[in-house]
């Protein structure tokens, strides 16, 4: 089951980084695919990097500079990006779409960005920005800039911004199909495929029912359905597939616990139904067309 990042994903490998990244010192950068890196690389020489972050599935490494003009690096992982942190004892940390780069020497073929770093005794470890289909960036940006990348996006699925006032507004001027609608990160943001049909599974309602014929309960109940799925999703440390669940520093859990995504043909969890699968937007969709409405 190959699984895209998404924000429990995201926001697992932001907190594994803010952990070995914290007050580490980038001493050189290799840019080996310049469509993968924006910016001047010459400035990260020096900068500390005081905090990793995220907002949405934008991952940001804030630097801490001696000047007004800060910048912060901003990445997003799109399908096939990764983040791998070598530390001292050569013990890896990080994450990001699977595959064997995890475990290989690195750099490899689909390392983009490499950054050597120094720690507070002077030793030497890495980061690798690795992207195999290229889609993925990263960028060194003005807090301006930053801000101006964070207005693209609705507020997060997992916050107290994603109100049910919020949510059922912006249900309400759609008749899209519900699915579509809670996927759209300029509706609300972080639900991602797999969360979404589990969401929409967890709450019994047809991913295919037009937005606005929810009534106030379901839009209640599919607002906590979702963030459930997302906050088990990050306590559980993303979804990893089969093959890489046990590989140090980037295992998750959450390809366990799902309720619908890869399940077709098999029982509903939620009643006796046999969950399906259909194509909704151009996405594979799992749902129980027994108990989902």
């Amino acid at each position: 089951m190959p699984i895209m990042p998404e924000l429990p994903e995201v926001e697992t490998i932001v907190r594994r980084l803010n952990q070995v990244l914290t007050n580490k010192k980038i001493v050189s950068v290799v840019v080996h695919k310049e469509r993968s890196f924006e910016g001047n690389a010459e400035l990260l020489i020096n900068q500390v990097i005081s905090q990793v972050s995220r907002r949405a599935k934008l991952i940001r490494f804030h630097l801490e500079e001696n000047n007004e003009n800060k910048h912060n690096l901003l990445a997003h992982l799109k399908m096939t990006g990764q983040f791998i942190f070598v530390g001292l004892d050569k013990k890896r940390i990080g994450g990001g779409h699977p595959t064997q780069d995890w475990v290989n020497q690195l750099p490899s073929k689909h390392t983009r960005i490499s950054f050597k770093l120094l720690d507070n005794n002077g030793n030497t470890e890495h980061l690798y920005f690795n992207d195999m289909r290229i889609f993925g960036w990263v960028r060194l940006l003005s807090q301006t800039q930053v801000e101006a990348e964070y207005n693209k996006y609705a507020p997060d699925i997992n916050t107290q911004e994603a109100s049910l006032d919020y949510f059922s507004k912006k249900l309400e001027k759609t008749s899209r199909a519900i699915k579509q609608v809670i996927m759209d990160n300029k509706i609300i943001s972080g639900v991602g495929n797999i969360y979404a049909c589990d969401g929409l599974n967890l709450a019994k309602i047809n991913p295919s029912r037009p937005a606005n014929t929810l009534t106030k309960v379901e839009k209640n109940t599919l607002l906590s359905a979702l963030k459930h799925v997302i906050n088990l999703g990050i306590k559980l440390g993303g979804a990893t597939i089969d093959n890489y669940k046990n590989v140090d520093g980037f295992s998750g859990g959450y390809q366990n616990e799902v309720l619908t995504y890869g399940r077709e043909g098999e029982d509903c969890k939620n009643c006796t139904g046999i969950i399906e699968k259909i194509k909704l937007g151009g996405r594979g969709t799992y749902f129980c067309p027994n108990c989902q409405k």
